[in-house]
């Protein structure tokens, strides 16, 4: 069975509970960036951003928006971060959103890859092709 099922299901009651709609659970995550990192996860098992239902993706943007206000509320945070990883970097299989207040000299950091990555018009027409 999946982990993230579980929470939504309520069978791991160690999960501490944010938020709940009917479409998703929000959870404070077990090794946060900051301290108030949530995950909110689809109550439908999906791994991808693809296979998740426009419905599911409006309920996880709302209830995102509504913790990163509460962000500012409880830790006076001025910024925010939002990660998700999808398909196979997906690492519990289920799809799911990081939200996690960014606060001053929070030591938080967004790492590249060492190389050069292509900037293009060409890059921008392949992908402008095939949406």
């Amino acid at each position: 069975m999946c982990l993230f099922c579980d929470i939504a299901d309520h069978k791991m009651t160690e999960a501490h509970i944010v938020n709940e709609t009917e479409k998703t659970i929000t959870v404070l995550d077990i090794a946060p960036a900051n301290e108030g990192h949530v995950l909110i996860i689809p109550k439908m098992h999906a791994d991808s951003i693809v296979d998740l239902p426009d419905d599911f993706m409006m309920d996880i943007v709302k209830v995102s928006r509504k913790v990163i206000k509460a962000f500012g509320t409880v830790y006076g945070a001025r910024g925010y971060g939002v990660l998700q990883n999808g398909g196979a970097n997906c690492k519990f299989g289920h799809f799911h959103f990081h939200v996690f207040p960014r606060l001053e000299n929070d030591g938080y950091d967004w790492i590249y890859p060492e190389g050069v990555k292509e900037v293009s018009e060409e890059v921008a027409a392949r992908l402008r092709a095939s949406l």
